[in-house]
């Protein structure tokens, strides 16, 4: 099934995160918008790795979950100051960012994702949580909080090839794998990076330049005294990643 811009639909974040969730409920693939680009997602193992073969992934990639910052309080671990760096990033400033933390092992949602699909997702006990990523996406994390359910993907390619910022730029390979499609059009963060700004916050690295990314270094330089390094621009770094990161000043 697919909503796209040739339909009546209309946007209705809370209705299409529930006809979204009753496809990954039942095992199925989504592609759905997020204000950072689109994403491909789902929470049925087999589901998963049928998106890690569509997008053709390197082993050492690592999908993302998807959440908010009320389930990343409950699914990772962080000492006070970094804490409150992520609720002032997401929560007073709404800012969307790729917060990287220890995550609890005991968490009910964690537990529920099979270790060898676990592994693919985390790397030394940390794991990647896109939050702020758009109206749709919250609905869809309160729906998966609540039934304790992991929503796990990645950005809505081919592997190397950049995020996407609206549904006809997505390679077939991509949309032939996923049960719904929802278009919302162009995304509003497109400039100058799409994606979102990935840090670890374990140890306040950067792993990827993304979108809001000068404002996010401001915010951390101003407020807490860490220097993260400038974005070197597309040009120099494509994709964004480092490949572990980059040491704050």
């Amino acid at each position: 099934m697919s909503m796209d811009s040739c339909d009546t639909h209309k946007i209705s974040p809370k209705k299409d995160a529930q006809e979204v969730f009753q496809i990954i409920i039942d095992g199925g693939i989504a592609i759905i918008p997020s204000n950072v680009g689109y994403g491909i997602i789902a929470s049925h193992p087999q589901a998963v790795r049928r998106i890690f073969d569509a997008k053709k992934r390197q082993p050492h990639k690592r999908h993302a979950m998807i959440g908010n910052y009320n389930l990343h309080k409950k699914v990772h671990r962080l000492p006070a100051r970094e804490a409150e760096m992520v609720r002032l990033l997401t929560v007073d400033l709404d800012l969307p960012i790729g917060v990287v933390a220890s995550y609890r092992p005991d968490n009910p949602i964690i537990r529920k994702i099979p270790q060898d699909l676990l592994e693919g997702c985390s790397i030394e006990g940390t794991i990647a949580m896109l939050v702020n990523g758009g109206e749709l996406q919250e609905e869809l994390s309160k729906l998966a909080a609540n039934a304790e359910l992991p929503l796990l993907g990645s950005s809505a390619n081919l592997t190397g090839t950049g995020t996407k910022v609206a549904v006809e730029e997505i390679e077939p390979e991509i949309t032939a794998v996923a049960n719904i499609i929802v278009d919302y059009g162009r995304q509003k963060y497109s400039q100058p990076r799409l994606s979102s700004t990935m840090i670890d916050f374990n140890n306040l690295r950067v792993l990827r330049f993304g979108a809001c990314y000068s404002v996010i270094q401001d915010v951390l330089s101003r407020f807490y005294g860490v220097h993260l390094p400038d974005d070197p621009g597309r040009e120099v770094l494509f994709s964004g990643h480092l490949p572990r990161g980059c040491d704050t000043l």
